[in-house]
Formats: C-alpha cells, sequence, structure tokens
C-alpha cells in the first residue's frame, strides 16, 4: 500500500467494504462506503442479478480519532432477472450492519460494554453516540442477552449465597419492592436476580433450576430471614445451612440498641441527645470488648452507671457479646457450648428484647453453628450487593425489572466479554532512535 490504495480501508476496518469518501463536518466525520460484491445471484433461482437502484443508509459508528463517525453506505438493491421467479428484488445486507439498527455491530456490542461491564448511564452513552436511549437499551439487550444467558456463565456451584436489596423504593403506589440475588460464595459471582424475597419467589427459581446443578450444591448461605429458609425448601434440602455471622452479630447489636433506646425514653422522657449518658456511649455499646482499649470501657462504664438505673442495657450488652464470643471460638464444640450458654442466659432474662434475642438464637442454632464446619459466609454477597446498589444508581430509577437484571447481571454477572486487542506499547523506558 505504498502508493496509498486501500489505506482508507484499513482504516475503515470493515471487510467487505470501500471507501468511497470521507467528508468532515461541524461536528463528526462522514464517511461513505459501499460493499465490494458486484456479482450476486438469487437466493430462490439461483440466476445472476442485476442492480436496480441504489439506497443511502446513514448508520453511527465507533469514532474515529476522537471524533463522532457517521457511516453512509450505498446499498445496492438487486433485481433477479428470471420474470417466473418470486423474488422480485431485495437489498444487500452485511453481518457487521444490524438491520433496522442505527449502530453498527461493533458499535453495538461498545455500547453493551460501557452500559454493562462498566455500569455506565445508558443516557450517557446514547448522548456519546449521538442517538437515542432506546438505540442504545436495545443494543445492550441484544449483545448482553446471549453473554447472560450462555449455559457456561454460571457453572456448577457448591457454596450458594442468597441475599436481598431494595428495587424500587416506597411510594404512594406501592410498597418497597425487593429483588434477591444468588450468588456463588466460592468465585464471588452473581448467579441471578430475582424479583421479590418472598419465600414463593425463591421456591420458584430453585424449582426452574436444573436438578443436576441443585444436587451440586451443598451449602447455602443467608441472612436470619424465615423466608429464605423456608424459599429453599424442598428443592435445597439436601444443602448444609449456614447463618450468615455478619447478620447473627447485628441481631445482637440491634437488641442492645433497641434495650439502650427504650431505657434511655423511659428514664429521661425523650430520644437520645448528645449529652445524655446512653447517647454518648451508643457507638462503644456496639464495639466488641476486646477492641475496647482502657479510656473506652471506662467511658461506657461511667455512662451505664449513670444512665442506667436497672442494669437493662448492660444485661444487653453482655448477651451482644455472648453472640461474639460464639465465632471467637476456635472449634465446633467450643462454639456449640458458648452458644447453648448465650441462648440459656438470654432465656433467664427478664427483659423481652434479650428474651426475644435468645429465641432467635435457639431458632437458628443449627445454622449458626454450621459456620464453624463450613467456614461459609454471606461476605462476598454483600460485597456484590455493592455492585448492585451501583448498577441502581447509574440507572437513576428502573421501570422494567428484566432491564434491571440484565444490566445487573452483565455488570456483576462473570460474563465473558468479547476479547479486545491489548495495544502494543510504544514506548519503553530506554527510549531509542534510528536517526
Amino acid at each position: 500500500m505504498s502508493d496509498g490504495t486501500g489505506l482508507a480501508e484499513a482504516l475503515l476496518g470493515l471487510p467487505g467494504f470501500r471507501v468511497l469518501g470521507v467528508s468532515e463536518a461541524a461536528d463528526e466525520v462522514v464517511v461513505r462506503v459501499e460493499t465490494t460484491a458486484t456479482v450476486t445471484g438469487c437466493a430462490v433461482c439461483g440466476v445472476r442479478a442485476e442492480v436496480h437502484d441504489r439506497v443511502e443508509v446513514a448508520v453511527r459508528d465507533l469514532p474515529c480519532f476522537g471524533r463522532p463517525a457517521r457511516l453512509v453506505w450505498r446499498k445496492r438493491r438487486w433485481r433477479c432477472r428470471e420474470s417466473r421467479c418470486e423474488v422480485k428484488t431485495w437489498t444487500e445486507t452485511s453481518g457487521d450492519f444490524d438491520a433496522q439498527a442505527v449502530l453498527t455491530r461493533r458499535a453495538g456490542v461498545e455500547a453493551c460494554r460501557q452500559v454493562g461491564e462498566l455500569a455506565r448511564p445508558v443516557a450517557k452513552v446514547a448522548e456519546e453516540f449521538g442517538v437515542c436511549w432506546w438505540t442504545v437499551m436495545n443494543a445492550v439487550v441484544e449483545h448482553g442477552t446471549p453473554l447472560v444467558d450462555d449455559p457456561g456463565r454460571v457453572g456448577p456451584v457448591d457454596q450458594l449465597g442468597v441475599d436481598e436489596t431494595s428495587f424500587l423504593r416506597a411510594n404512594r403506589h406501592h410498597h418497597t419492592v425487593y429483588a434477591t440475588g444468588l450468588v456463588d460464595l466460592e468465585r464471588s459471582m452473581l448467579i441471578d436476580i430475582v424479583e421479590g424475597n418472598s419465600a414463593a419467589d425463591l421456591r420458584r427459581w430453585t424449582a426452574n433450576a436444573a436438578p443436576e446443578w441443585l444436587a451440586g450444591v451443598t451449602v447455602v448461605a443467608t441472612d436470619l430471614a424465615g423466608s429464605f429458609r423456608a424459599g429453599l425448601s424442598p428443592h435445597l434440602d439436601h444443602a448444609r445451612r449456614v447463618a450468615d455471622p455478619f447478620h447473627v452479630v447485628r441481631v445482637a447489636n440491634r437488641c442492645a440498641d433497641a434495650v439502650r433506646r427504650r431505657v434511655q425514653n423511659q428514664t429521661l422522657g425523650h430520644r437520645g441527645r448528645k449529652r445524655d449518658p446512653l447517647y454518648r456511649i451508643r457507638k462503644l455499646m456496639l464495639t466488641g470488648a476486646e477492641r475496647l482499649d482502657e479510656r473506652g470501657a471506662e467511658r461506657m462504664l461511667l455512662g451505664l452507671r449513670a444512665g442506667d438505673p436497672h442494669d437493662e442495657v448492660l444485661g444487653a450488652w453482655l448477651a451482644k457479646e455472648s453472640v461474639r464470643d460464639v465465632y471467637l471460638a476456635e472449634n465446633y464444640d467450643d462454639a456449640a457450648v458458648l452458644l447453648d450458654k448465650a441462648i440459656a442466659g438470654c432465656a433467664a432474662d427478664t427483659v423481652p428484647e434479650i428474651v426475644a434475642l435468645g429465641n432467635t438464637l435457639a431458632s437458628w442454632r443449627a445454622e449458626i453453628l454450621a459456620h464453624h464446619t463450613t467456614g461459609a459466609s454471606n461476605g462476598p454477597t454483600e460485597g456484590l450487593n455493592l455492585c448492585v446498589k451501583k448498577v441502581k444508581r447509574a440507572g437513576h430509577g428502573f421501570r422494567t425489572f428484566e432491564n434491571y437484571r440484565l444490566r445487573v447481571l452483565l455488570h456483576a454477572g462473570g460474563v465473558t466479554w468479547p476479547r479486545r486487542p491489548a495495544p502494543p506499547r510504544i514506548r519503553t523506558r530506554a527510549p531509542h532512535s534510528n536517526a
């Protein structure tokens, strides 16, 4: 190509097309192209066709050297010479251009990657390409759906995590709508997301899953939601269920905080204020005892002495620490002894919040202790919840759950994106010149 022949086609990067002309407008580069094919036959009768006329179609392509690019394709309309053929005329097509689409295929793939992998707002991507919102969203659906539905995306799962996130905020028309996420805990990958958080919603998903896939799940980690425990039956009854340590400790923390707020209102007649003794130690009470230094421990004891006349808050704090001690045990037997002591201590207390905590611990005893034999937790699930919320913020509100599910799975579902060429480095640590 020393004489310049083929340079424009090399920059265009569309096999089977030639460049007819390039013009630069105020805000974009316009490239006029046509196919190199001059001979074709009728798909029905096989007779050699002739050019009937031309039609120009404008399609948005990837940016060219930092400028938006528009391709104007002079499409041939062919005509069959055989008068008895049912096919009269047809317009040529190309695999690089989608029918009835404003974006080239490579531009649609890039738009899908921007929205899915990078979790960018659809409106921003549409603005950069110079198309409408629906054009980009249709490209995301077209190119992203096969990636999400790929049978090799999920594969076998040994440890499954289940947790919920909010999908739609409550308004005057409906309550808060939740979505349930199912996570591969070992690979930190979102398997699927289901609309709703009831037992029926989770049971419906497990009923539609492949039986051989469900048989491979040996551990299921959830929070202390009875709906999840009921929804896992009967399809995952064989799996070992684990109560997530974070949620178990959070239940104990909420118990201590609820007792503190109730005693605060009963003794002073108002909600906590910054100078109230119990309000000043609210954060210290939620800190682990092993993490409190001498100064912090003294502050907490002084606050309890001044604001807890009947030692109710102290009892709630001790109950909370007894729950945390279960996860500090080194083996299953020690954890079982500590948990049984915590349950017995809570049951013998007179504070209703502490008694309720004991009932919760007793109800989830087997799931709590299962953590010490499996080591499973919902930590990866909580981390992926941040990715889900990131997509939700980027969407600035969703109306269709299918679009929400697709974009969440494209971002956090372990999708294998088409391989993109990595450009070679053009500079080294010791640049040199042949001049």
